[in-house]
């Protein structure tokens, strides 16, 4: 039986978006906890959540230029851009 390089390739951008969906969520909840630990003046938890939703960000960046699908790219891009924004803002 011949390898489905195809259907290989499918698979992998399914697991890759997939992988920058969750990537994506992780660093929209590590913002809010840092948010919260900051109003809540507990400075070592919110330091180590934004740097992890810094992380998480920079995770994305590095990967979102293997996903093909340019509509999905653009929805992970948006994604991302709010992300950031969120960011900037602790």
């Amino acid at each position: 039986m011949p390898f489905d390089y195809k259907a290989r390739g499918a698979r992998h951008q399914k697991t890759l978006v997939d992988f920058l969906g969750a990537e994506l969520a992780l660093g929209s909840t590590l913002t809010q906890s840092a948010l919260l630990s900051a109003s809540e003046n507990h400075i070592e938890h919110y330091e180590q959540a934004k740097g992890g939703a810094i992380a998480a960000a920079d995770t994305v960046r590095r990967f979102i230029k293997q996903v093909e699908d340019e509509r999905v790219k653009a929805e992970l891009d948006e994604r991302l851009a709010k992300l950031s924004s969120f960011i900037s803002t602790l």
